[in-house]
């Protein structure tokens, strides 16, 4: 199935209208992030970030920049399939702030060219529409990162899809997970041949956490739960595993 506006607008009215799909009867909020993928420049690497970051977030006060949060992830479990140093995530809490800083960087963003070109350089910036289907306990603080890229099935609905999601993601409370997840829905950017419906990344609070989980999904009946769920649903592919560095936390 080809991903298209379209696709994905009814994608997010599905969640919007359906009351018992992610947000238990309340409207889920659907807030833009942006992904590029990157390589370190010569001669750098992840010591080099904390540079970086000190730059940026001076530059965001000294320029009144507009609500923005960043990440970098770094691949940490993967296969060849990623061809990429780490990624650069930022998020805006609404589309309205995202245009907000969009104008901004065009009009106030040239010195940080050289900022970022010093360490690395970014060869994709693609946009999705996010749901957060569980918030991390501390805001914006997560870490290791898991994302797999999901597929609906021969002949399943998507709203049913959503369903077995926020089922899912209730099931892991009752055995104590504390991970956060969100839905990514392609919106911008996007490479045209790609065939996915989108992608669900899981936060973890710390790496014991995340090894909780993963004791809880093949030692408990974790696996059983989620084949009885997707299994005629939604396919998953091997989830990437990412180091997650913040560079600027949400603010407010």
């Amino acid at each position: 199935m080809r991903i298209t506006k379209w696709t994905m607008t009814g994608a997010l009215l599905c969640l919007v209208f359906s009351g018992t799909a992610l947000a238990q009867g309340d409207r889920p909020q659907i807030s833009p992030i942006e992904v590029l993928t990157c390589r370190f420049a010569a001669g750098k690497g992840p010591g080099d970030l904390d540079a970086l970051a000190r730059g940026f977030n001076q530059w965001m006060e000294r320029t009144h920049a507009p609500q923005y949060s960043a990440y970098t992830l770094m691949p940490t479990s993967h296969s060849e399939e990623i061809d990429f140093d780490l990624a650069w995530v930022g998020a805006w809490p609404n589309g309205v702030t995202m245009g907000q800083s969009m104008k901004h960087y065009f009009a106030e963003g040239a010195e940080l060219g050289p900022l970022f070109n010093n360490v690395m350089t970014c060869n994709s910036n693609r946009n999705f529409a996010v749901v957060t289907v569980r918030a991390p306990a501390q805001p914006g603080r997560f870490g290791p990162l898991e994302v797999s890229t999901c597929t609906l099935r021969v002949g399943a609905a998507m709203n049913d899809a959503l369903k077995a999601v926020r089922q899912w993601v209730d099931f892991t409370a009752t055995t104590g997970s504390t991970a956060a997840h969100w839905l990514l829905f392609p919106a911008y950017g996007e490479r045209s041949d790609k065939i996915y419906n989108f992608k669900w990344a899981v936060g973890y609070a710390s790496y014991e956490a995340f090894g909780r989980d993963y004791d809880q999904l093949t030692n408990g009946d974790g696996l059983d739960r989620y084949s009885a769920l997707f299994g005629g649903l939604l396919r998953c592919d091997s989830p990437r595993l990412y180091s997650v560095r913040p560079i600027r936390l949400p603010q407010g």
